[in-house]
């Protein structure tokens, strides 16, 4: 089955002060990371981005916002709308360290169960910009929960079929969850150009 790979570059970046995305890391923009990463397993890539000018060097499909200055969950409609496979991979542009092993992992789940979303489950919770979404169902799930002004992305988790993936499994491939570092930060920006050589 086809894989749509969605990146999501429509945060507002507040704590960092810019553009996340474009923040240099190992030696490049943060999110040619994902894309250089993910790009041989997708049969679709796009970028969601608020700001597509910033984003045209990588040649990448953009596409923007539907509900403009909603937050998180609209930015995850905006990736099952525009994705056109019925598999959708979701990822943040400030998760660098994709890990490949744990994303194969991932989609073979997926594809061997009857569920709506795979996504991985630490003891700080969901991760739903790393997940697989099944575009047919989350997608009225998703715009439902924004009708109804819900704005927590996992606010309508009840209505689906969702298979965590807990920590015991994601460490099988990810021993140090490096997949989850997020950059939010000047601070934490500083710590990732350290971890690149062993995560990259």
């Amino acid at each position: 089955m086809n894989v749509s790979i969605v990146i999501q570059a429509g945060g507002q970046s507040s704590r960092m002060g810019e553009d996340k995305g474009l923040l240099e890391l190992c030696g490049r923009p943060m999110i040619e990371n994902i894309i250089q990463r993910l790009k041989p397993y997708a049969h679709e890539l796009i970028i969601t981005t608020n700001h597509p000018e910033r984003y045209r060097q990588f040649g990448i499909q953009l596409v923007g916002d539907i509900y403009k200055d909603y937050g998180a969950l609209a930015g995850l409609h905006t990736a099952l709308s525009a994705a056109t496979n019925e598999v959708v991979f979701v990822i943040a542009c400030d998760l660098p360290f994709v890990n490949l092993g744990l994303y194969k992992f991932m989609k073979n789940l997926f594809m061997a169960k009857n569920v709506d979303v795979v996504i991985p489950k630490t003891e700080m919770g969901y991760e739903p910009f790393y997940a697989l979404y099944r575009k047919s169902t989350c997608l009225p799930y998703v715009s439902s929960a924004i009708d109804s002004g819900k704005r927590r992305l996992i606010s309508w988790f009840e209505s689906a079929i969702v298979h965590p993936v807990f920590e015991v499994e994601l460490r099988q491939f990810d021993p140090l969850l490096a997949s989850f570092v997020n950059i939010n930060t000047p601070e934490d920006l500083k710590l990732a150009e350290k971890q690149c050589l062993e995560f990259l």
